[in-house]
């Protein structure tokens, strides 16, 4: 609260028009301190203002105890003294009195209490009262950045203990996450289409719905952290929409709804980007939009503009579902927000956030619309690099994986016996001898007595984690050390897959492990190399 002039006035005794100037001589000297005295009339009313100094100067000068000593003390007040009610606050006060009065101010003021005499103020006072405020507004304002510094502290330290039980929760999950989704993936490829093929396809739906909310729960605390990382390698645009395509398809077909894509550009365009989390953004908008489409059909457009050297991108999906209140599409793209027909469906509140997430780091925007008749429409749009396509000559080599030899050794090391299982059984399928250890101690002892051609290490094991195990292996004599090593682990973002290939891994393959892609590492570490057995021999 700030203050008001009864604040510093001094109520200090008044005086009438008629009181000599010798008496007010006589209390002037009794009260050094005193700078000022007030005149007001019977009704203590305020007529006239007596200051120290001006009063001394005029006793002072020639023959001025003889003109004044005894005479009334209206010859020598200031008639026209600043009179102020005394609630006025002081910054007010001050405006006022320096903008219009500036020089009455230093003679000093009145202070009144409904027009009847209060009090004195002097620009003393009112110095030591600015000063005082300004300490306290400064105290104030320390204060405030301390808290401030304090709450920033213990946000930053929430958001820290957040993302690490995320890191240690994704670990957890996709752990026997990878154990379901692989045997299902392994369980399909040996009964084809018998009848238990559509239960096994039902248990692989669901795990995948459950890996895509991990996956948001991480971006999302990635993005909060800074640490939402996009890679930029060279994609055809129109390639995006067929993978989203094949993924959804099946989906709207079951549920009995249309879903349309359409893609709008040159067929051959290429750009520099991440095409993998533009397909995440496709997937989110299309998952929610099939979700709450009962009836109708989704439409999904990809448009390519190329302008120069930039491509620009857009993207809508449009369904023909319950859509959004218009009164929550504001808040559509927090996280966690959803609307009633989003809580009955189920689902975390993540994915439209990760959406904007993605978005808004790529350089552009997104936004959500009701149509005209049934359901919304999510609209987005950001530039990329044109990029040329590639030429024959860059596509040589690529294509499919070819089925890897027989014969080659692997060891998989791994502390879960559902991942060595897993990893095993992919293996064999592939043609290889597998040995199995349950931490990095014993895969250290197995490469060091055994020629292995290739060793699935896992990160996180007891005794001796998997970084570990590698720098131990790499230190082993001879052939064993140039063994190359593929870390498989539920931890595998571009910070994770950096620090392993750092450490001497050679390749790095995600948990859940699909087998298209263990295949193609395996195939890749695999051609060419020297058997480590023959090497040996």
């Amino acid at each position: 609260m700030s203050a008001n002039l009864f604040d510093l006035a001094a109520p200090l005794p008044a005086i009438s028009p008629d009181t000599q100037g010798q008496g007010v001589y006589d209390r002037f000297q009794a009260e050094p301190d005193t700078l000022a005295i007030a005149v007001v009339d019977e009704e203590g009313r305020p007529v006239g203002l007596v200051e120290r100094n001006a009063f001394f100067v005029a006793m002072a000068a020639h023959y001025g105890r003889a003109l004044y000593a005894l005479r009334p003390i209206s010859l020598l007040m200031n008639r026209s003294p600043l009179v102020v009610e005394g609630d006025t606050s002081v910054a007010d006060f001050c405006g006022q009195a320096l903008a219009e009065r500036a020089s009455e101010l230093l003679r000093g003021f009145i202070v009144t209490n409904g027009g009847r005499y209060a009090g004195v103020g002097s620009a003393l006072s009112l110095l030591q009262a600015t000063s005082e405020a300004n300490r306290r507004h400064a105290d104030e304002m320390t204060a405030l950045a301390e808290t401030l510094g304090r709450a920033e502290a213990q946000a930053k330290a929430a958001l820290s203990a957040k993302s690490q039980f995320l890191a240690v929760m994704s670990h957890e999950i996709r752990t026997p996450l990878n154990g379901v989704l692989a045997i299902a993936d392994i369980l399909q490829r040996k009964l084809g289409a018998g009848e238990l093929s559509p239960y096994v396809q039902t248990i692989q739906d669901s795990g995948q719905t459950l890996l895509r909310l991990l996956t948001d729960a991480l971006d999302l605390s990635r993005a909060e952290s800074g640490r939402l990382e996009l890679t930029e390698e060279p994609f055809c645009v129109a390639s995006v929409l067929d993978d989203v395509a094949a993924l959804w398809s099946a989906r709207a077909e079951e549920k009995g709804v249309s879903l349309v894509f359409s893609y709008e550009g040159e067929a051959e365009q290429w750009a520099l980007g991440d095409a993998v989390r533009i397909k995440q953004v496709f997937n989110n908008l299309i998952s929610n939009a099939l979700k709450f489409t009962d009836r109708g059909g989704v439409e999904v457009v990809l448009q390519a503009e190329r302008e120069d050297m930039v491509v620009r991108l857009a993207g809508l999906v449009r369904d023909t579902g319950l859509g959004v209140p218009a009164d929550r599409l504001a808040q559509i793209f927090q996280p966690f927000s959803q609307t009633e027909a989003g809580l009955r469906q189920g689902g975390a509140g993540l994915g439209l956030s990760i959406c904007r997430q993605l978005v808004e780091q790529m350089g552009g925007e997104i936004a959500a619309e009701r149509n005209v008749g049934p359901g919304t429409t999510f609209r987005f749009a950001f530039p990329l690099y044109d990029v040329p396509a590639p030429t024959e000559a860059d596509a040589d080599g690529e294509g499919e994986v070819e089925a890897l030899p027989g014969g080659f050794r692997v060891l998989v090391a791994d502390d879960n016996a559902t991942n060595r299982l897993v990893a095993a059984t992919l293996c064999e399928m592939f043609g290889g001898e597998v040995t199995t250890a349950e931490d990095g101690e014993q895969a250290v002892a197995a490469a060091r007595v055994h020629a292995f051609d290739l060793i699935l290490m896992d990160i996180k094991m007891p005794r001796l984690d998997g970084l570990g195990a590698t720098r131990q292996i790499r230190s082993l004599p001879g052939a064993a050390a140039r063994t190359p090593i593929v870390a498989l682990t539920a931890n595998a973002d571009p910070w994770d897959a950096a620090a392993y290939l750092a450490q001497g891994m050679d390749e790095v393959v995600e948990k859940p492990i699909k087998a298209e892609r263990l295949l193609a590492v395996m195939s890749r570490l695999l051609d060419g190399s020297e058997s480590i057995g023959e090497a040996a021999a």
